[in-house]
Order: C-alpha cells, then structure tokens, then sequence
C-alpha cells in the first residue's frame, strides 16, 4: 500500500461576493440573499505520496493559491475531503509569520517557537540560515527595511531549515534573484528528497526538471494530471488557444492553394501584416521540433524545422531565406540565413510556389518566450539587396532548460530543402 502525504477527493471552494459592503448588512437584516456566487475549485481530487514533488500550474485565477491554502489549512474547503500526514510548511506569502519590526535574527526565533522548538534547537540552526540566506548585516535590520528579495531569500531558509514533512512553495521564490532561485532548486531537489513537495510556479523549467507530476489548473478545476512536459505541452497550447484560433480563422478565410497538401499542417500568414516589396512573398509556416510538431515547447539541443512555403511574382536565382529570434522585449538573440551559413542561394521561377525547410539546432539560451521572424530577400550585394518579404514575429516558441546542453554557437542553418509546392 502506498504511503500518500496528501490525499484530496472532490474538494471544492465557493466564496460569496457582494457588490458592496451592505449588501451583507442588508442580507444579515433582512434574509434575502445579496451575494453572487463564485466557485473558485471544482471538485479536485489527487494523491501524493510522500517524497514526491507536484508541480501546480496554470493561468491567473485559475485556483492554484486558493488549492495551497486548503492543503496548508489556511482555508477550509466548501465540500470534499482533505488528508494531510505530517506538518506543512509552506511559503504562500511574504510576511506571513513574521513581525515586521522584529529584525531577521528576532523573527528566526519567532519561527522557530511558532513551530514547537526551543530557543537552544533553534540556536543551533541559527548560523545555516543565516549562511544561506546571505542577506549580511541586513540579518541585525527590521525586516520591514528588506526588499521583496531579501524577505524571500530569509523565509524561504527558515523554511526549510525546520525541516517540515510537506513544503509548499508559492511563487514567493519569483522575487529573488534568479542565482538564489537556482540555489533553492539545487537545494529541494538535492538535499530534500524525502520531503514532500508542491511548487506552484510560471518558471515551467523548473516545474519540468523538478516535479514527478504535473496538475494543471483551468477555471478552478483540475484540466489535466500527469507527467511535467505532457503538462507543459497541454498548457502552453491551451494558454495559446486565441492565437491558435486567430490562425485557425485566418486559414479558413483563405482557401488552400494546393488540395493535394494538407492545409492543417501549415499556419495561414496574414498578408496584411507583411513587410517587404513582396514579389516574393511568404504565405505560410510550419514548424516541427525533433521531427514533430511543436509541443508547446523546445530544449536546447533539439533540431528546429521551420518550413516556409513562399510565392513568386519573379524569376531569380539570388533568393536567400533566413530567420531571426527575439525575445519578449523584442530585442535580437540569434539568426542566420541561407547565404551566411550555407553559402548558397535559391533559385525561383515567376507564377510558382516553392516550400523552404530550414534546420537549426537550437541553443542554450535564457528560458523564456521567443517570437521567430521569417524573411525573404534578393542579391547578394549590399547595393543591389531587396528584402522581398518580412515576416515579423509570427511564431512563438517556449525555451525550457531541462538538462544543461552546450549549444550555445551551434544555431547556423544545418541543411536547406527547396521543393515546389
């Protein structure tokens, strides 16, 4: 029989909301209801057995706070059962058991009594915390001095410093620098294997490298269960499903051009939304990951298709295909084209169609979202260069780090396929 920390079966949460404040007096005087209700969890049953690491994801509002604080006891649930074995330590929010004008060194102690030790067992843990919070003299300071940062790095290393049976971890850690959000990581996964643990975070490189399971929240119900990139390939397509539909309608609205293709596999460009003298023009776009379709993210080291299917209006033989990734803020991480890494020029003919596949391996960059620029131009020289078509930021690819791969200089264009279409 499996020894399980956590076990929840149909667990739900309605809260009652009142447009003003006397509504609930008019209600308390009078016995009409005057509140809407909002049910913020439906139904969520799962287990975890002990020793286990589930990761929580999902968008904003989606239910994943309010789930942490009916496992931590912070909240009682409307209906189903809840059982916790072990004592829960958990990190929701900043502030939470501390005095703010106690100093750091005051509220260890203040921590340590809140959870059953003496003064002398938590002296002896005193210098560990201390060491990895490494917030130096500002240890002396009250904590009502400390950044977001600093209050996270001394919480988080109280926390775990009493050891507890099950640790919850609530985007606390997103405030810190991203060295201590490392070291925190190395530390769960290294030095806490026989801890429970639920993380709730954005950061889907950490929920993919630490997590055993994966609950993805939706509207307050459990949307999927499972293992970490099955989750994160099933979140990040639903997370972009006005995109998906966007292009979806765009390809309606324009027919296939070739019946024998199967249109499903491209997605349809907007033609209003290109750059370029467009004599040469690019119509549509798919790309494959590792020889399939993209799943909602890409690792470092995998090999990247993207295949470019283009009209010609002309006859040339100096055409030169290439691509350029940006990241959110749109500043340029990396690109190449077909003439910097291959050497080698297209030929197109007028009035045809051509599909360009481009290959690349992706390297070890920041994980983060990336938007994919394709583009098309003309002549090798820089005085008689036209660039025929510009297609900004029509594909959008998530870069997740599992294992460290160094392919850091390794994102020239491998090959080059050229097929009429």
């Amino acid at each position: 029989m499996r020894d399980y920390s956590i076990e929840l079966i149909d667990i739900s949460k309605k809260y009652k909301l009142y447009n003003k404040p006397s509504d609930r007096i008019k209600e308390a005087l009078f016995g009409k209801r005057a509140y809407r209700e909002f049910e913020a969890l439906k139904n969520i049953s799962f287990k975890v057995k002990k020793g286990e690491t589930l990761g929580i994801i999902g968008r904003n509002g989606s239910g994943k706070s309010t789930l942490l604080k009916i496992i931590s006891g912070v909240l009682t649930p409307s209906a189903g059962q809840k059982v916790v074995k072990g004592e829960v330590g958990a990190l929701l929010e900043l502030g939470t058991g501390f005095n703010m004008e106690y100093t750091g060194y005051e509220n260890i102690f203040l921590n340590g009594t809140m959870r059953g030790f003496s003064k002398e067992q938590t002296a002896e843990k005193i210098q560990q915390i201390i060491d990895f919070a490494d917030i130096g003299e500002f240890i002396h300071q009250p904590v009502k001095t400390y950044s977001s940062g600093m209050f996270a790095r001394l919480a988080f290393s109280v926390m775990i410093s009493f050891k507890p049976d099950i640790l919850i971890v609530d985007e606390a850690l997103s405030v810190g620098d991203v060295f201590f959000q490392q070291k925190c990581n190395r530390f769960m996964k290294d030095e806490m294997t026989g801890i429970t643990k639920i993380l709730v975070s954005h950061d889907l490189s950490s929920i993919a490298s630490m997590a055993d399971n994966v609950v993805v929240l939706e509207n307050g119900e459990m949307a999927f269960y499972g293992e970490p990139l099955k989750a994160i390939e099933y979140y990040t397509k639903t997370l972009h499903s006005e995109t998906f539909a966007t292009q979806h309608a765009l390809t309606e609205q324009h027919p296939p051009v070739n019946s024998a293709v199967e249109e499903k596999d491209w997605t349809r460009v907007s033609q209003e939304s290109l750059g370029g003298a467009k004599e040469i023009q690019i119509q549509a776009f798919r790309i494959l990951v590792d020889n399939e379709a993209y799943k909602g993210y890409i690792q470092p080291g995998s090999i990247v298709e993207l295949a470019v299917r283009v009209s010609s209006q002309k006859t040339s033989t100096e055409v030169i295909c290439g691509y350029l990734v940006n990241d959110k803020y749109g500043n340029a991480i990396f690109g190449e084209n077909t003439l910097s890494s291959l050497n080698t020029l297209i030929s197109v003919e007028k009035s045809k169609e051509y599909v360009l596949k481009l290959k690349f391996q992706w390297p070890e960059i920041q994980q983060n979202d990336y938007f994919i620029t394709l583009g098309i131009g003309e002549g090798i020289h820089e005085l008689h260069h036209t660039i025929q078509c510009w297609a900004h930021n029509v594909i959008q690819v998530k870069s997740i780090t599992i294992n460290t791969v160094h392919a850091l200089f390794n994102n020239k264009i491998k090959d080059l396929v050229v097929t009429p279409y």
